[in-house]
């Protein structure tokens, strides 16, 4: 018996921490998304990868706010919310300030599909949306998402202190854990963006995303368009022309392409991925240095800052990048059916 007896402690151990890692394991990350919902469709798509990531219980949607000051960004976003099951999630957009385009599908999305915006129901602000979900979660627990324009943010970290309430910096630096971005072109080594690529989430509101870039008080993560936009080479959403149309996701690539069976980068759904399952095996993270944005959002990595900044790099699957594999992932979740549906 006493040949056993160290194994017998390390078993007795490892069951006694055993209830508190299960808990670990399986608690859902508390994401807070941040969406431009305008001219791209794979703003919707990155919206199903969320819900149907909630409905298997990996994360907590806490709020679903707009960058941009179209009011049918909003319909779009809660008319998807409302699909998914989830018609009371939190919505807002910025007042009085903000970015707005035409669009090929919100429009249509806000009404052909059920919605709260009405043509002269009011948004909520999103700024206030922010402080309010925020002071409800206990510290160092959220994950903030942002797949459009860095104006919601910029906001925030503006925010005084008054009224009983924090500013909204020390808010951010209390609550958030982690904020992941889509954006940047993370080119060469060391990485720079000349922006000849585009990188239109930092350029269309370039004083916001400079601000937030530089002042951000937690660890930030971007996913860059070479990894899961153009010229990633990753494409999902044909699939979706088997999922019914009532599917206002599916509808919002059919708008956006003029037909049904198209597919489109993965720059937003790749993110929402990532926040919620980490790097896996489906990126490596370089997390040395950060980035020196320039006024006009172009920049250049920096290995030796030290301001917790990180950007995403592909990996290898057989001597091959695995696009073909996160696509499958990606698929896979874009056209899960609801899991519950609101009549």
């Amino acid at each position: 018996m006493k040949h056993w007896a160290p194994f017998l402690w390390c078993l007795a151990t490892a069951l006694s921490f055993w209830p508190v890692l299960a808990i670990q394991a399986v608690e859902p990350v508390k994401l807070f998304f941040d969406t431009d919902m305008m001219t791209d469709c794979d703003d919707a798509g990155a919206m199903a990868v969320l819900h149907s990531l909630a409905d298997l219980g990996e994360c907590e949607i806490l709020a679903t706010v707009v960058s941009s000051t179209d009011r049918w960004s909003a319909a779009s976003v809660d008319a998807i919310n409302t699909y998914y099951g989830r018609p009371a999630l939190p919505i807002g957009m910025p007042r009085g300030h903000g970015v707005q385009l035409p669009s090929r599908f919100t429009k249509r999305l806000g009404q052909d599909f059920p919605n709260r915006f009405g043509a002269d129901t009011e948004v909520p602000d999103a700024l206030l949306v922010y402080r309010d979900v925020l002071e409800g979660q206990p510290d160092d627990t959220v994950v903030v998402v942002t797949v459009g324009y860095l104006t919601n943010l910029r906001d925030l970290l503006l925010l005084p202190a008054g009224d009983g309430h924090a500013s909204g910096k020390d808010l951010v630096q209390r609550k958030v854990r982690l904020w992941v971005c889509m954006g940047g072109n993370f080119i060469g080594y060391p990485p720079k963006d000349d922006l000849r690529l585009g990188n239109v989430n930092f350029q269309r509101d370039a004083k916001a995303a400079v601000e937030v870039i530089r002042n951000w008080p937690t660890p930030v993560v971007f996913a860059g368009r070479e990894v899961c936009s153009v010229p990633s080479g990753l494409q999902v959403g044909a699939s979706l022309a088997q999922t019914p149309p009532t599917n206002p996701v599916r509808m919002a690539y059919e708008h956006y392409f003029g037909a049904p069976g198209r597919s489109r980068h993965v720059a937003d759904l790749a993110t929402v991925l990532f926040a919620v399952r980490g790097p896996r095996d489906y990126w490596e993270i370089e997390s040395r240095g950060g980035m020196e944005i320039q006024d006009d959002c172009r920049f250049v990595w920096n290995f030796d800052l030290a301001n917790r900044q990180s950007y995403l790099l592909k990996i290898q699957r057989e001597g091959k990048p695995n696009d073909r594999y996160i696509e499958a992932v990606l698929d896979e979740l874009l056209t899960s059916p609801p899991a519950k549906r609101v009549p």
